[in-house]
């Protein structure tokens, strides 16, 4: 199967994609993480000089630099969960909350992706955390920040994005966890969910 952890800065998918990866593979389930955008690899580089050295960007480019690593990877992730848990810390959806706020149509971005055949995944776990505790958590990090990461009104306002994208169930099945609760009780919480969802599928 393939599923994605999902939510604004700061709400921590990389944590718990690694967590949860670590899980699966402690029950001995064969898993693969991947994590987007990747900077090492073509157009990512672009990506960097983006976000932190704040190359201009017009919303247009800004979708197509980000959804080139999802049309390419798409044959791989096909392959992968066949026989494999594949984890994607962020994905496509993550363009779909970023760049429509940036100005593309929602139809187009998912014509788009179904056009050029790109994984849609089983589900989405989309970490609901208060942007307030979000931006102090990313504070916390001892690392650079770039230029998202910086905008407190546009973590806000990619919070109330996603809202619509879970409530409207977009492009694939959005499930909502709790990620105000403490680093383990999400983990818990989203490995449980994960579990069912793998009943799920296997039934299908």
């Amino acid at each position: 199967m393939f599923v994605v952890i999902e939510g604004i800065d700061g709400a921590g998918c990389e944590t718990q994609g690694k967590n949860i990866i670590s899980r699966l593979q402690e029950s001995g389930e064969k898993t693969s993480l991947i994590k987007y955008p990747n900077y090492e690899r073509n157009v990512g580089k672009l990506i960097k000089e983006f976000l932190y050295q704040n190359k201009d960007l017009t919303a247009e480019q800004q979708f197509l630099l980000y959804t080139m690593q999802f049309v390419m990877d798409a044959r791989m992730i096909a392959k992968k969960r066949k026989n494999e848990v594949v984890i994607a810390d962020r994905y496509f959806t993550t363009t779909l909350c970023y760049q429509t706020l940036e100005g593309v149509d929602m139809k187009i971005a998912l014509d788009y992706a179904k056009n050029f055949k790109i994984e849609v995944p089983d589900a989405v776990f989309y970490l609901n955390v208060d942007p307030d505790i979000a931006i102090k958590r990313k504070f916390g990090e001892d690392k650079e920040k770039n230029r998202r990461e910086k905008d407190f009104e546009f973590i806000r306002k990619t919070q109330k994005k996603y809202g619509e994208l879970v409530k409207n169930q977009v492009w694939s099945k959005w499930i909502d966890i709790d990620g105000n609760k403490g680093i383990e009780e999400i983990t818990e919480d989203i490995y449980n969910k994960l579990l069912n969802l793998k009943k799920e599928v296997n039934l299908l």
